[in-house]
C-alpha cells in the first residue's frame, strides 16, 4: 500500500476523530464522543503502521499531533478527582446499571421474592424465620425493636457513638456487597446464593419483628437509609452476575478475554453500589436511630425511595434537541 493509497483509506477517520476532539476542548461534546477512544486507538495503529513503513515525515507528523490531542484530550476526561467522580456516579453508573435492565429483573427477582415471602409468611408460621435468625438474632431483634425499647439505646450501648456506628455498618454492609461481587467468579452461583440469603435473612427479620416486637420501632428505624443500602445489595449482586455470565458464556472471546471485558463493566457496577451502600451508611449511623417523631422518619424513608429509583431510571440520560 502507498501513503498516497493509506492516506486516503483513512482520512475519513482521522477527520472524524478531530472533529470529536475539537468538541470536547470546546467543552460541547456530541452524543457521539463515546466513539473517541476507539478512534483513538486506530489512530495510535496507524501512527504505528505510518511509522514502521516509512511513509514519510509528513504524514507521521500528522498522525503523531492527532494522537498527542487524543491522548491529552482523553487524560484530562478519564483523570481522577471530583470530575471523574462526578462522570461516575451521575452519569456512567446509572447507564451501566439501565444497560444491564435484564439482570436488574433477574437480581430483583432473587433478593425480594424470598424477602416478601418470610416477611408475610412468619407472622403464620414463625419457625422458619426463627431457624433462620437463631437464638442470637431473634434475642437481638427484641434488644433493639421489643416493645418499650430502641435502637438508639441499643446502638449507644453496642457502638458507643454515631461515628461508631456509621465506621461497623461501612465495615458490615460494604463488605457484604464486595462478597456478592466476588461470588461471580463462581459462574454467578454465588452471588445468587448471597442475595436469596440476604433478601431471606431480611424477610425473616422483618417478619419476625411482626411476630414479637414493635413494627413501628423497626419501621421508622430503617425508612431513611433502606432505599440506598437494599438496591446496593442487588446491584452488587448484578456485578457479581456479570462477572459469571462473562466465564459461563464467554461469545466470540476467550474466557479471559471475556472476563476482562466483562469485570470493566462489573467494576463500574461495584464501585456505585459500594457508594450507595456507604450513603446509606452515614444516614444509618447519624439519622435513622435519632428520636424523630415516626412521621417524619417515613416521609424521609418514601423521599429517599422516590430519589433512589429516580436516579436509578433517569440519572445520566442524554438530552436530544427537538
Amino acid at each position: 500500500m502507498t501513503p498516497a493509497h493509506f492516506e486516503t483509506e483513512n482520512a475519513p477517520r482521522w477527520e472524524r476523530l478531530q472533529t470529536l476532539l475539537d468538541e470536547v476542548e470546546a467543552g460541547k461534546p456530541s452524543a457521539d464522543v463515546e466513539e473517541l477512544p476507539l478512534l483513538f486507538r486506530q489512530a495510535c495503529h496507524d501512527l504505528s503502521v505510518a511509522q514502521h513503513r516509512m511513509y514519510g515525515p509528513r504524514l507521521v507528523e500528522k498522525l503523531n499531533a492527532l494522537a498527542i490531542t487524543g491522548y491529552r484530550v482523553l487524560e484530562r476526561r478519564i483523570s481522577g478527582g471530583w470530575e471523574r467522580l462526578y462522570f461516575l456516579v451521575f452519569r456512567e453508573f446509572p447507564r451501566a446499571v439501565r444497560a444491564e435492565r435484564g439482570l436488574f429483573w433477574f437480581c430483583m427477582a432473587q433478593f425480594w421474592l424470598p424477602f416478601l415471602f418470610l416477611a408475610i409468611w412468619t407472622p403464620f408460621d414463625p419457625e422458619w424465620a426463627m431457624s433462620i435468625l437463631g437464638p442470637e438474632g431473634m434475642i437481638q431483634m427484641e434488644m433493639m425493636y421489643g416493645r418499650g425499647t430502641s435502637p438508639m439505646d441499643y446502638m449507644r450501648e453496642e457502638f458507643g457513638s454515631n461515628f461508631g456506628m456509621f465506621a461497623f455498618y461501612i465495615w458490615n454492609n460494604v463488605g457484604i456487597d464486595l462478597r456478592t461481587f466476588a461470588g461471580g467468579l463462581l459462574g454467578g452461583v454465588g452471588s445468587i446464593i448471597i442475595m436469596l440469603f440476604n433478601g431471606a435473612h431480611i424477610g425473616a427479620a422483618t417478619g419476625y419483628i411482626h411476630h414479637a416486637c414493635n413494627p413501628e420501632t423497626f419501621y421508622s428505624f430503617v425508612a431513611g437509609h433502606s432505599a440506598p443500602e437494599l438496591m446496593g445489595v442487588v446491584i452488587s449482586g448484578m456485578a457479581g452476575m456479570r462477572l459469571g455470565l462473562a466465564l459461563v458464556k464467554p461469545g466470540p472471546y476467550d474466557r479471559k478475554t471475556a472476563l476482562v471485558l466483562g469485570g470493566r463493566r462489573a467494576l463500574v457496577l461495584i464501585t456505585g453500589a459500594a457508594l450507595m451502600t456507604a450513603f446509606a451508611a452515614v444516614i444509618e449511623g447519624f439519622w435513622s436511630a435519632n428520636p424523630f417523631p415516626p412521621p417524619i422518619k417515613y416521609t424521609v424513608g418514601a423521599v429517599m425511595w422516590t430519589l433512589t429509583l429516580g436516579y436509578l431510571f433517569l440519572s445520566g440520560k442524554e438530552r436530544h434537541a427537538a
